[in-house]
C-alpha cells in the first residue's frame, strides 16, 4: 500500500471514528458536520509536500473523533438551550458546556445557584400550611432567613399571613430570573467550534 493510500486510510478512519461519535446528533446535522470536517481535513494537506505530516497536523488540531464530536453535541445543545424555557435542558446544557470553559463553568453554577434558591422558595411554600408556626421569614438570635427556629418565641417573623404570596413571587422571580440569565448567557457565547477550528 503506497503512502498516499496509508493516509487516505487514516482520513477515512477517522471520519468513520466521528460519524459514530455523532451518532446522538439528527442525520441532516450529522452529514453537514462530516462534510465540512472532511473538506477542512482534504483542503488543508491540498498541496503539502509532506501529505503525512500534514494530515497529522490537522487531525491533532482537531482533537480525536470523540472529542470533536462532544464539542459539535454540545454546540447543538446550546444553539437549542438558548430558545429554551426549561430549567432541565438548560442545566444539563449547561453542565455539558461546563467541560468545555470557564464561562460554562460559570453559567451551571449559576444554574445550581438559582434553581436551588427556586426549587427552596417553593418548598417553603408548600410547608408553609403544614407547619404554619414554624415556616416563616425569621429574625432573631437563631438567625435570619427562610429557616425553622427552636424556640419562635424568641425571633419575629416578617411576612405573616403574606408569606405565601410573597415567597411564590420570588421562587417565580428567582426560576424566571435564572432562565433568562442563562439563555442570554449562552447566545452571547464564543462558540466552542469556531475556538477549535481557528
Amino acid at each position: 500500500m503506497t503512502s498516499a493510500q496509508l493516509t487516505d486510510e487514516r482520513i477515512d478512519t477517522y471520519m468513520g471514528r466521528l460519524d459514530d461519535a455523532l451518532g446522538k446528533l439528527l442525520p441532516n446535522d450529522r452529514e453537514d458536520i462530516l462534510r465540512e470536517i472532511h473538506t477542512h481535513i482534504v483542503e488543508s494537506v491540498a498541496g503539502a509536500s509532506d501529505r503525512d505530516a500534514a494530515v497529522d497536523r490537522v487531525l491533532r488540531l482537531l482533537g480525536t473523533p470523540e472529542e470533536l464530536a462532544g464539542r459539535y453535541t454540545t454546540e447543538s445543545l446550546l444553539t437549542r438551550a438558548s430558545q429554551s424555557f426549561s430549567p432541565v435542558v438548560l442545566m444539563h446544557t449547561c453542565w455539558r458546556w461546563a467541560k468545555l470553559g470557564t464561562k460554562g463553568t460559570l453559567a451551571f453554577l449559576l444554574a445550581v445557584f438559582g434553581y436551588t434558591l427556586a426549587l427552596g422558595f417553593t418548598v417553603a411554600v408548600f410547608l408553609k400550611p403544614l407547619m404554619p408556626s414554624k415556616i416563616g421569614w425569621w429574625s432573631g438570635p437563631e438567625g435570619f432567613g427562610i429557616i425553622i427556629p427552636d424556640h419562635p418565641e424568641r425571633m419575629h417573623e416578617w411576612l405573616g399571613p403574606y408569606f405565601v404570596p410573597v415567597v411564590a413571587a420570588l421562587a417565580f422571580a428567582a426560576a424566571i430570573g435564572t432562565t433568562q440569565a442563562l439563555r442570554w448567557m449562552i447566545r452571547k457565547r464564543t462558540p466552542a467550534i469556531t475556538r477549535a477550528n481557528a
